[in-house]
């Protein structure tokens, strides 16, 4: 019997993370979640039925599929962020603390993957990968107040970048998973 059980979404669920409890970023014990239906809702599993964040695209706005989100920024009991990869380019950054989007950005290209180098740290780097087979590294220390985030991309497959994870021990170092089944290791 599951332990929490809930109706999150009206349509499929695409990604899901966590983060709190266990060492793993101050804070309460939260899980995310993306959804096809252009949702992202945040759940505390002690909170019943209801997420405790619910965002969402605005009246009148195109809802895209939320393929990938990740925690990152939980460094105290007050600071976390969300971040979210759309079919159609967009990452978008949430401030939960503040209840607003921080940033956001498009790649040109579905977004398959995102994560921080470190949950519970103050944010340090992002990694998204794409359809096209390109990765985008984000120095989240480095903001332009016009242009965003400094950031490099390199074309490491030759078919989309389904996933990114960082090394726990070494977060310089993060591996890339591809379409045609090959791993490169980067740092």
């Amino acid at each position: 019997i599951p332990v929490y059980s809930v109706k999150a979404h009206k349509e499929i669920i695409n990604s899901i993370d966590g983060v709190g409890g266990l060492g793993i970023g101050d804070g309460a014990p939260e899980i995310v979640t993306g959804s096809r239906d252009g949702t992202v809702k945040v759940w505390d599993s002690r909170q019943k039925d209801t997420p405790v964040v619910n965002m969402e695209p605005m009246e009148g706005e195109t809802k895209r599929d939320c393929w990938t989100v990740a925690f990152g920024h939980a460094f105290n009991e007050q600071d976390r962020c969300v971040c979210a990869g759309y079919d159609n380019g967009d990452i978008k950054l949430f401030d939960l603390r503040n209840m607003s989007l921080r940033w956001e950005t498009n790649i040109k290209n579905g977004v398959c993957s995102v994560e921080f180098d470190r949950k519970d740290i103050n944010m340090n780097k992002l990694v998204a990968t794409s359809l096209e087979g390109k990765f985008h590294v984000f120095d989240m220390r480095t903001q332009h107040p016009t242009k965003g985030f400094a950031s490099v991309s390199e074309k490491a497959h030759k078919s989309t970048i389904w996933q990114v994870r960082h090394l726990p021990q070494n977060r310089d170092i993060f591996m890339t998973a591809g379409g045609a089944g090959n791993l490169h290791l980067w740092k």
